[in-house]
């Protein structure tokens, strides 16, 4: 590596438009996958979509966090934040920037290194990222001790004209009760008491080793019918939810399908949803895309998609879904969780 030494600093208020140019100009670059965390876009016949548009503000989108800035001769050159996860003592990296430069992998490491140690005082227990999944920052993340544990193939759904007065029925009929659209798929509103169903389906659709990585245990599904925290995913730190909302398939005294939807006030709706093998994925996710307003529809719909759920691929692809990039999943360790049992199903 050349050497370097970048000033980082904490974020101002009056580093705002410069910021602001900054984002626009790495995210609009052509190698924009290699100088930032390199979330997917579609960008053929598809609405563009980068990471500055998902995060339409540089200030904080959830507090406590820690945003760092790096100049050199006076100019901020890079930019990275994390925030805190809900209910935990973990970061997420939800940005790493450089400018266009021979030192933008340095201005990067700089900032990652300066970050972990930032965390060092305030008791962090792990970090986590999700990045392109390209050489440079995969180099990156080891090289500061990072470890890849997961893939997620990034959907999308594009947006579609929804005539107003079916999406004001949509809107009203489609978040009470039971799936009513006559296909016979019965869709139940998730909740806290549907926290053990869902953790044995989180259990049967995750392999062990992963599992044991991301510690869940059955009191964590307690909040996903309000909170986007729980599964994890690449997307769900980055977008600014307005309201999140969840629903299960009831398979013989079994959830045979979770869906999360999380909606966005500007840009692209998420949906996250597991599914059992042998459920019925596609008819399943079709009644939930029936259950989403007619915003979701007209704003599409992102949906992260482990490639590990063979049954979730097949669903998404199915219900009209592309993908459009492949994630890889990194975590830091830096003290032992200590956590309480969980109740783990006896029935894969």
């Amino acid at each position: 590596m050349i050497e370097v030494d970048p000033a980082v600093r904490a974020a101002r208020i009056t580093d705002r438009q410069a910021l602001t140019e900054l984002s626009r100009r790495v995210h609009s670059a052509g190698d924009s996958h290699r100088r930032t965390l390199g979330v997917p876009a579609p960008t053929t016949e598809s609405p563009r979509i980068s990471l500055s548009t998902l995060m339409p503000s540089w200030l904080p989108l959830r507090a406590p966090s820690v945003h760092l800035v790096a100049e050199l001769d006076g100019d901020i050159v890079g930019s990275c934040r994390a925030i805190e996860e809900p209910h935990r003592d973990d970061w997420v990296i939800t940005e790493l920037d450089a400018d266009d430069g021979p030192l933008a992998g340095e201005i990067r490491y700089a900032l990652l290194e300066s970050l972990i140690q930032e965390g060092s005082g305030h008791g962090v227990a792990r970090f986590h990222a999700a990045c392109a999944d390209v050489r440079e920052n995969l180099e990156l993340f080891g090289q500061a001790g990072f470890m890849a544990y997961a893939q997620e193939e990034i959907w999308w759904r594009a947006p579609e004209a929804v005539r107003g007065p079916r999406s004001w029925l949509r809107s009203i009929t489609g978040r009470e009760g039971r799936d009513r659209s006559g296909d016979g798929t019965e869709l139940q509103p998730a909740g806290a008491p549907d926290a053990w169903h869902l953790f044995d389906l989180w259990t049967h659709a995750t392999p062990p080793a992963i599992a044991r990585i991301e510690g869940y245990g059955a009191n964590d599904w307690e909040s996903a019918a309000h909170e986007a925290i729980v599964p994890r995913s690449a997307l769900n730190p980055i977008l600014h939810f307005s309201e999140v909302e969840s629903w299960l398939l009831p398979v013989e005294q079994r959830a045979g399908g979770f869906a999360q939807h999380g909606a966005c006030r500007s840009g692209p709706h998420y949906l996250r949803f597991l599914i059992r093998d042998g459920a019925d994925g596609e008819r399943f996710l079709r009644a939930v895309l029936r259950r989403l307003d007619g915003d979701a529809i007209a704003a599409g719909i992102l949906a992260p998609v482990r490639t590990y759920e063979s049954a979730g691929t097949r669903a998404a692809e199915a219900a009209g879904f592309e993908p459009i990039g492949r994630v890889t999943l990194l975590v830091r360790e830096v003290r032992a969780q200590v956590r309480q049992p969980a109740m783990v199903p006896a029935i894969r």
